[in-house]
């Protein structure tokens, strides 16, 4: 009798047992650059509403890179993969690295689904990629849908039905400052509408007495010397010039006769040499911009002025 119930022993035990992991062993005569991945199944058998464990392992030689594939498997609507936690990556002796990635597998179909490992991107100590396709090795897991041996393990207790907890205890009275928010957000709006109200002083006009006035600042950078004159140009020709480079803002003082043409060479020689100073001016050569600065200034409005006299003559006649 103990005969005839080893091998029935031996049957069932091979059914839950978990199936052969998939091996890939890359450069296997040389130990420095031999590469190890595997891939286990905890278990040869689960239930439709349970999960099975998925381990992919590689060892190689340091700094040792891997990529999974994505989809992680290539039979679709099978079963589901979830990330269980960060790769962990170990060292080892001899300069090699071990790569650790946990899944949690999922069946969405009954009986022997099979579970096919897209292929692995790995990267040894730096040197050029090597893909592990598993050589179309896949795992089968057998997926229950019921007990086909019922047994007092496998049975789960019945349960009543959860309580649901106390309602909190309000306590009913009267505070005192509930009295006086009202009055605090009447005050907090009359606030606002007097900050609302109040007149703020415009920024002066960047024009030219502005212009002289900050040229003249002792200490003068490059930089600012720059964005006084790009400020100056947008407040009297209308110019987007802190928006535009050097010769789109050049190009734009050429249109509709704006400055005459040396005028505009001028204005985007000196603009070009601020942009240099920035680097590699001195003190010296960044008062020779300043002074040129405001002489530019002073001839754009005596052009201006000129235009202007000119346009009033025109009107008249």
């Amino acid at each position: 009798m103990t005969r005839a119930v080893l091998p029935v022993g031996l049957a069932l035990l091979s059914i839950g047992a978990a199936p052969a992991p998939l091996v890939e062993v890359r450069n296997a005569a040389d130990p420095a650059r031999r590469i190890d991945a595997r891939a286990t199944i905890d278990a040869g058998e689960v239930r439709l509403s349970g999960e099975v464990k998925l381990t992919v392992t590689v060892e190689g030689p340091g700094p040792l890179g891997v990529t999974l594939p994505k989809p992680l498997l290539t039979k679709p609507n099978l079963w589901r993969a979830r990330e269980d936690g960060l790769p962990l990556r170990e060292k080892q002796s001899g300069g090699r690295e071990r790569w650790t990635q946990n899944y949690r597998l999922s069946p969405l179909v009954p009986g022997g689904p099979p579970i096919a490992l897209g292929p692995l991107t790995i990267r040894p100590g730096g040197e050029q990629d090597i893909v592990i396709d598993w050589k179309d090795q896949e795992f089968t897991v057998r997926v229950t849908t019921k007990f086909e041996t019922p047994s007092a393990e496998s049975l789960r207790p019945s349960t009543d039905i959860e309580k649901l907890p106390p309602p909190p205890s309000v306590e009913r009275g009267t505070s005192p400052w509930l009295f006086a928010i009202i009055p605090a957000l009447l005050l907090l709006a009359v606030v606002a509408l007097i900050i609302g109200r109040r007149k703020r002083t415009p920024p002066p006009p960047r024009d030219a007495r502005w212009a002289a006035s900050e040229l003249a600042v002792p200490g003068l950078s490059a930089d600012r010397c720059a964005a006084v004159l790009r400020q100056y140009v947008a407040y009297r020709f209308g110019v987007p010039a802190g928006t535009r480079t050097t010769p789109e803002l050049a190009a734009g003082l050429r249109a509709d006769g704006r400055l005459p043409a040396d005028a505009v060479i001028e204005w985007q020689a000196l603009l070009d040499e601020c942009d240099a100073a920035r680097f590699s001016g001195t003190e010296a050569a960044v008062a020779g911009l300043a002074d040129r600065a405001q002489a530019l200034v002073a001839a754009a409005e005596e052009h201006v002025r000129i235009s202007h006299e000119r346009a009033q003559k025109d009107t008249k006649s």
